[in-house]
C-alpha cells in the first residue's frame, strides 16, 4: 500500500502547528490549507471595480485616482488580491512579524485564485519578490515577499526569480511615513543586475500603502533594461 505523503503531511503540520484561524483563533480543520476560517474568509474584501487602471485602486465616485496624482510610477501596473481589512491585518501580521512561515502557503494559494481573475497581469509570467536589505532579513529571519512568491509561482505555473533585484539601502520602516516621505525614503533603495534587460517582471509583495516600494523596485528594473514591471501584492490599504 502506498504512502500518501501529501495527507501525511498535512496531518503531521495539523499536530505541529497552530490550527487556528490567524484572525479569530477560531479550529480549523486538520486538513485546512486556510489562514482563516470559513467566516473570516467570507469577510474579505476585493477591490471592487472601477479600479483605476495603473495602481488598481477603487475609483471614488469623482472618477480621478487620488493615488496617482503627481509623477508617473515606474510600474506599468499594480493590483492587489484584497484590500488590507482586520482579518487580513491579523493572518499577514502573524506571518510577518510572529514567526508563522507555514501561512505562506495558505496565504499564496489566495494570491493565485485572485491572479486568475486578472487578465491583465497574464502576460508576466516571471516572480520576484521585493527584497529585504540583508540586516532586516537577519532579524527577521526570512524575507515574507519572497516566501509568498515562491509559493505563488508554484502554485500558478510562473517562474519564480530572486536574484535579480536587490535592497541596497537599509530605509525606516514605512508604516508611520506620510506619502511624501514613504517616496523619498525608499528612493534609490535598489538595484537590478543586467540579467533584467528585456524581461517583464511581476513584483511580489505582501501590503502596499502608497506603492512606493514596489515603485522604486520597479525603477531600478527599468533602468537595467527591463520591458515591464508589474506590482501583485496580497493586501492593499484602501
Amino acid at each position: 500500500m502506498g504512502l500518501n505523503l501529501k495527507g501525511l503531511g498535512i496531518k503531521l503540520l495539523g499536530v505541529l502547528l497552530p490550527r487556528t484561524c490567524a484572525h479569530c483563533a477560531e479550529d480549523l480543520p486538520a486538513a485546512s490549507e486556510h489562514a482563516l476560517c470559513a467566516e473570516c474568509l467570507a469577510g474579505l474584501e476585493r477591490p471592487e471595480p472601477p479600479l483605476c487602471g495603473r495602481c488598481g485602486l477603487p475609483l471614488p465616485p469623482s472618477g480621478g485616482c487620488r493615488s496617482c496624482r503627481g509623477p508617473r510610477p515606474s510600474f506599468d501596473l499594480a493590483r492587489a488580491a484584497f484590500l488590507f481589512n482586520p482579518p487580513l491585518r491579523s493572518a499577514l501580521h502573524a506571518f510577518k512579524y510572529s514567526g508563522r512561515r507555514d501561512l505562506a502557503r495558505p496565504l499564496a494559494l489566495m494570491m493565485a485564485a485572485e491572479l486568475a481573475r486578472r487578465p491583465e497581469l497574464s502576460g508576466f509570467r516571471t516572480l520576484l519578490p521585493v527584497p529585504l536589505h540583508p540586516s532586516r532579513e537577519r532579524r527577521r529571519g526570512y524575507n515574507q515577499s519572497a516566501l509568498l512568491a515562491r509559493e505563488l509561482a508554484e502554485a500558478a505555473g510562473l517562474s519564480f526569480e530572486s536574484g535579480l533585484l536587490s535592497r541596497e539601502r537599509e530605509t525606516r520602516p514605512q508604516v508611520d511615513l506620510k506619502r511624501k516621505e514613504r517616496l523619498e525614503n525608499v528612493r534609490g533603495a535598489f538595484r537590478a543586475s543586467s540579467g533584467a534587460a528585456g524581461g517583464s517582471f511581476l513584483l511580489v509583495d505582501d501590503v502596499a500603502t502608497t506603492l512606493a516600494t514596489a515603485g522604486d523596485a520597479a525603477r531600478a528594473l527599468k533602468g537595467a533594461g527591463a520591458a515591464a514591471a508589474a506590482v501583485f501584492t496580497l493586501a492593499r490599504e484602501p
